[in-house]
């Protein structure tokens, strides 16, 4: 258990970063960090080598959780976040219990992010995927904030649209400007995004199996099986039924 303050003073991120590496460096995979709004948490945590490092945030955590996250790294973010959920994410599995602020997963290239709330602005942007491994992923239980997607170069973002906070618009505002790859799955309406950039389709029986596996996992990682059968209502393309 490593505290974020001392005799009621805040610990730097500096020197918590410092006290997490030198944990991990000793040979502890479950971590829990008291967090005061600390800087860049779980990330670069390489010196695990191919053993798994599961970390506990609790308290306030600060922006950039799970900033340049490697495979294996496990981060369960016990409520909210700040900005910059996953920035740079090269394989790290991270899940918020919470909203996320602004631009959660920007430039993220490996990995998986739950949000078990709503995303800010600017979400999923200037992701890539190297075809050598999985595509990155970003599921969302609310909605999107705006310009979402903004320069998405690649992997898959699933937008769940349950109570979201703009229900007429779980996209939000200006999304896909810029957009040259990857793939946004949502459910619910949206008010319009950059047809130059991107194009609308309906997800073909392999894309629907894909999404409810997915769904499962997002589900359990976030504690909320009990949507599944209200997420998973699907109208069939020919006979406009329920499947």
């Amino acid at each position: 258990i490593l505290p974020g303050s001392e005799k009621g003073v805040r610990v730097d991120s500096r020197v918590l970063e410092e006290r997490l590496q030198k944990a991990v460096s000793e040979g502890h995979r479950h971590i829990e960090i008291i967090a005061q709004g600390q800087h860049g948490l779980g990330g670069r945590l390489w010196r695990a080598g191919n053993e798994p490092v599961y970390l506990r945030i609790l308290g306030t955590s600060g922006q950039r959780v799970g900033a340049m996250g490697f495979p294996g790294t496990r981060i369960d973010v016990v409520g909210p976040a700040s900005d910059d959920v996953g920035w740079l994410n090269s394989g790290a599995h991270i899940i918020v219990r919470g909203n996320a602020t602004n631009g959660t997963a920007n430039a993220m290239a490996q990995g998986k992010i739950f949000i078990a709330g709503e995303i800010g602005a600017r979400g999923m942007t200037m992701t890539k995927h190297n075809p050598r491994f999985d595509p990155p992923e970003l599921w969302v239980l609310g909605g999107a904030g705006d310009s979402f997607a903004e320069f998405m170069a690649g992997g898959v973002a699933v937008i769940c649209g349950h109570r979201a906070q703009r229900p007429d618009n779980v996209l939000g505002y200006r999304p896909c400007i810029g957009m040259v790859g990857g793939k946004i799955f949502f459910r619910g309406p949206q008010q319009g995004f950059s047809e130059q950039d991107a194009r609308l389709t309906v997800p073909d029986d392999d894309e629907w199996d894909r999404l409810v596996s997915g769904l499962r996992d997002f589900l359990d990682g976030i504690d909320r099986t009990n949507l599944f059968t209200e997420l998973t209502v699907h109208i069939c393309r020919d006979h406009h039924r329920p499947r």
